[in-house]
């Protein structure tokens, strides 16, 4: 038998039944050739798949599982002497419940024994249980974890808090360390950190973008930023990422380094094209009434997914025995009752994009992964390393945004079908042809120094550190005296030039204008526009985003902010008719969820902080005196709120249930403090909690 017939035997019950020997037989040619070695492992995984159907030669089918390394998938049990002799080889320590495949072992040994890895492997691999074995070892006094996301941050937190290990979690810059600590973070919350001790040990998860410059310029700089800072602080490392096949040549002798390239997958994905008449919608309606199993639906873009999913809910389909109720009343007295996403959760289909605010992100995949809903409308913000349980993948788009996916991104979409233990076996359903495939080489920009580096990364590097180019490139940051160079290094985000061409505007306007940049506290309206249209001119390129177009605009954004409105009421004011009005509930809901997260949680802070520390130079020298933005830049990050309510939004927990406990129970505003408090709760007992509320608690103390 050849591949494709071995392959459309195991797809059949009755044919592996009449022919369970020969099946095996065949599989066996496989495994016994080295050249075959990912296609004999893909056959024992789906011969895995139906393998209750083998009957008594199941003993033979453990046997290959062993051989072709896939030593997580064996029962114990059931192994004689010589397999469970290889099993228990597998563990990382002896007290380790972790069984790893062969590849997943050689790379922890090679990390165990003092080496810096560089590793790529498919999604599926279990990257991250290597991380997990790394930590028990109890080698490291502290452990960095930089991630893609936020919402991997508490994704990773969740699940090594589930350990119960030593070190002190850390997710949050206003908390403080202990003697011993992991740290999650994002690159740009690392790179902010003010008193981050020797780092050991640490991981950059998805460590690709770190190549990311023309699509990400300033994340893709504070990555950079992250990895030289703790590899300059001397910590052993492992970066970790899917479908990698080069690194560029010196990598591996600068950085001290072994790259391992290994396509070792722990299940099979199968690609299906998706047929048939109609349009988009119609068809997928046509293919989610005909599936099975957790399904997830990427979108390119948040409006995307907000169309399909009403088209999905106004098909009528009903994809959950849970009906919601709870949470429908809720969330539609807390946001809008006209909003999509419990609309669409009262049928059984769930809805997750990056305007969503983080709870409800985690709340929604929550119950996907526990089988309450089928389908879950999704875009990138998904596909970013959070895991589901989803068998299969409905690639909808072919586009991120307004541009089309690389086979590189495509790789990282349908690497969501299947889960190991779950599903052998995912399915990726394609409304379009995939990309061609490439050879990515993953470029690191702090040794390489392209032209297309950014000076704002150059400048925070050593100078032993630079070319000659890169030397000659920063040369007039050195030389200047508009700024000293230690301000410019800073502002570590902001591209220096921007930083100087706003440090001249500020040395030649008039004491009139200046005055009214001059403050400190909570500005007048007049002082916080006079800022942001500052900040928008020289520090922003006038590049409109998350809702905000103009200065002016956002001037009126975190103003409204600050007047202290419920959620419920700045919606309302969004679709106050008008010019600006929003055009549904839908936009509306999400214009307030993008301002909070993306300019009031995070870039206007960052900006205002940046503009502070320039003015402060140079009205000192001009007038004698000058303005501090520290207080209101705190308060605007912490949404005017308690900071620790704001804090445990990203635990899980929403702000309005986190304000209701904070009045209540007079929670306090350290991170640390309170969420001691929440843990030692009896929810049971708190009546002024709703059903929904209780139970959102109850998930925030299981993840402490």
């Amino acid at each position: 038998m050849n591949y494709t017939e071995i392959v459309e035997a195991l797809s059949n019950r009755n044919s592996i039944q009449s022919n369970r020997f020969e099946l095996l037989h065949e599989i066996s040619a496989f495994i016994n050739r080295d050249s075959e070695e990912t296609v004999a492992r893909e056959l024992v995984l789906r011969a895995l798949d139906k393998k209750e159907e083998f009957g008594e030669f199941q003993h033979i089918l453990e046997a290959f599982t062993r051989q072709v390394g896939l030593f997580p998938y064996l029962d114990r049990g059931q192994l004689n002497t010589r397999d469970l002799i290889a099993y228990e080889l597998h563990r990382p320590t002896d007290q380790s419940e972790i069984v790893f495949n062969r590849v997943q072992a050689e790379v922890f040994r090679r990390l165990d024994s003092g080496e810096n890895v560089i590793l790529s492997a498919p999604t599926s691999f279990g990257k991250s249980r290597i991380v997990d074995a790394i930590i028990s070892t109890k080698r490291h006094k502290n452990i960095a974890i930089v991630v893609p996301t936020i919402a991997l941050i508490d994704e990773t937190r969740r699940r090594l808090a589930r350990a119960h290990y030593e070190q002190k979690l850390v997710t949050q810059i206003t908390q403080r360390p202990s003697d011993s600590n992991i740290f999650v973070f994002t690159a740009e919350r690392l790179i902010a950190y003010p008193d981050l001790p020797k780092i050991d040990f640490f991981v950059i998860d998805e460590f690709y973008k770190i190549d990311n410059l023309e699509e990400d310029d300033t994340r893709t700089v504070a990555l950079n930023q992250a990895f030289y800072r703790l590899f300059k602080g001397g910590g052993q490392f492992y970066l970790l990422g899917p479908s990698i096949r080069q690194i560029p040549t010196g990598v591996e002798a600068r950085f001290k380094c072994t790259f391992i390239h290994t396509d070792f997958a722990t299940v099979v994905t199968e690609l299906h094209t998706v047929d048939g008449n109609g349009d988009d919608d119609e068809r997928l309606k046509n293919l989610i009434a005909n599936i099975s199993g957790q399904t997830l639906i990427y979108c390119q873009s948040p409006r995307r997914a907000n169309e399909v999913v009403e088209s999905l809910v106004n098909s009528g389909i009903s994809a959950s025995e849970k009906g919601f109720d709870n949470e429908y009343e809720w969330l539609s007295n807390h946001f809008h009752p006209n909003w999509i996403f419990q609309q669409a959760l009262k049928a059984g289909i769930g809805l997750h994009h990056g305007r969503l605010p983080r709870s409800l992100g985690q709340y929604i995949v929550r119950e996907f992964n526990e089988g309450n809903i089928q389908f879950l409308v999704c875009t990138s913000t998904l596909i970013e390393g959070v895991n589901t349980s989803a068998k299969n993948v409905i690639v909808l788009d072919q586009k991120i945004g307004g541009q089309l996916y690389n086979y590189f991104t495509f790789n990282n979409i349908r690497g969501r079908s299947g889960r190991m233990f779950q599903h052998f076996i995912g399915n990726v359903y394609l409304f379009n042809p995939p990309p061609q495939e490439e050879l990515p080489l993953v470029d690191f920009p702090v040794l390489t120094q392209g032209e297309n580096v950014p000076e704002s990364l150059l400048i925070q590097m050593e100078e032993a550190d630079l070319n000659t180019e890169s030397k000659n490139r920063i040369a007039g940051y050195i030389d200047q005296s508009v700024l000293p160079i230690e301000l410019l290094k800073l502002n570590n985000s902001i591209d220096p030039a921007d930083q100087l061409t706003l440090a001249e505007h500020l040395w030649a306007i008039s004491a009139t204008k200046a005055k009214d940049l001059i403050w400190s506290g909570r500005p007048t309206y007049q002082e916080l526009d006079a800022t942001c249209r500052l900040i928008w001119r020289f520090l922003t390129s006038g590049r409109g985003k998350s809702g905000v177009y103009s200065g002016a605009q956002m001037t009126f954004k975190a103003w409204d902010l600050m007047k202290g409105r419920s959620i419920r009421e700045r919606v309302e004011n969004e679709l106050t008719p008008g010019q600006y009005a929003a055009k549904s509930a839908n936009e509306a809901v999400e214009r307030i969820f993008s301002f909070d997260r993306n300019w009031a949680g995070f870039e206007l802070p960052r900006l205002l902080m940046a503009l502070s520390t320039i003015q402060d130079h140079v009205f000192t020298a001009r007038f004698s005196m000058s303005g501090d933005y520290s207080y209101f830049s705190h308060e605007l990050e912490c949404l005017f709120r308690n900071p620790a309510v704001v804090a445990m939004e990203e635990y899980g927990l929403p702000i309005q249930i986190g304000e209701k406990l904070a009045n209540e129970l007079e929670l306090s505003d350290d991170l640390d403090e309170a969420l001691n408090q929440v843990r030692k709760l009896e929810v049971r007992q708190l009546s002024f909690l709703s059903p929904f509320e209780q139970e959102m608690v109850k998930d925030l103390q299981a993840g402490l």
